[in-house]
């Protein structure tokens, strides 16, 4: 069994088998930044995780999976109680998958088939060759999944940078006036600084933030009720329709991995 625990050292390019998984359940745990020749699958059951890229950060809540193509260096921290899965794949496997990061919907089929390989013995794939047949199905899967949006780019003006570094410790972030304040900089500057690197006014990009905040904290705290407040809503109904607005369901609902509502086509992770 492929199971680690929060002391383990593991390194996915050294071992032989060119598909394989790990599951552990960890907490509070940060990997530092990384990179490894592999392709990786990131899941969870439960628990949530927020992945740092070198322009862009990504949460991923619970039923949902990243897809990070092999040599993207990335850092992976983990809140509160997580049920962790990684897949491990040799590039080959998966030709045709996206050279992005992306996070992909997890159906109980894809979701499986993760929880499966993630328990096989580390040599599985080699020793037993019926397992192979369990390759094509989950990069199958892979492809169809639908594309989901809970990330953020983030500013690269070296002015920024700090208070970038320090915004997992806030819960609120302040308006633009006050920002540009804070930075020693013109607002229309900062405006522009925004628009330019983000493709986002700071309002939508603050928006789009205080939303991941707020499934992060969703992942560790009991209540709705309890993030609501957190976050400064006025009240449990602002704060669900809040929710509601961006991501087209009910904060319970979106944690438990139920699909949204959506209208006309799906996007996928792979091919046309």
């Amino acid at each position: 069994m492929a199971f680690i625990t929060q002391q383990d050292v593991f390194d996915p390019d050294i071992l032989p088998a060119p598909l394989l998984g790990i599951a552990a359940e960890l907490a509070k745990h940060d990997s530092e930044e990384h990179e490894h020749r592999r392709a990786q699958l990131l899941y969870a059951a439960r628990g949530c995780m927020t992945v740092t890229l070198a322009d862009r950060w990504l949460i991923l809540p619970p039923m949902r999976c990243l897809w990070i193509p092999g040599g993207i260096r990335h850092r992976v921290q983990l809140h509160g109680q997580v049920a962790y899965r990684s897949i491990y794949l040799e590039p080959a496997l998966a030709p045709n998958m996206s050279h992005e990061c992306a996070i992909l919907a997890a159906n109980p089929l894809l979701a499986a088939v993760i929880e499966r390989i993630a328990y096989w013995p580390l040599n599985q794939v080699i020793e037993c060759p019926s397992a192979r047949d369990l390759v094509p199905v989950l990069v199958n899967e892979l492809h169809m999944a639908r594309l989901e949006s809970t990330g953020l780019i983030l500013p690269c003006d070296s002015r920024l940078a700090l208070w970038l570094e320090d915004l997992d410790r806030h819960d609120e972030l302040p308006g633009l006036s006050v920002l540009a304040q804070q930075l020693n900089l013109h607002a229309k500057t900062l405006t522009r600084i925004f628009q330019r690197e983000t493709g986002l006014s700071y309002q939508q990009w603050s928006q789009q933030w205080r939303l991941m905040r707020a499934i992060a904290l969703l992942a560790e705290m009991p209540s709705v009720s309890s993030v609501a407040q957190r976050l400064g809503f006025s009240s449990d109904s602002a704060f669900i329709a809040f929710f509601r607005q961006f991501t087209g369901t009910t904060p319970k609902r979106f944690m438990k991995g139920d699909e949204r509502e959506t209208t006309g086509a799906e996007t996928h992770a792979g091919g046309e």
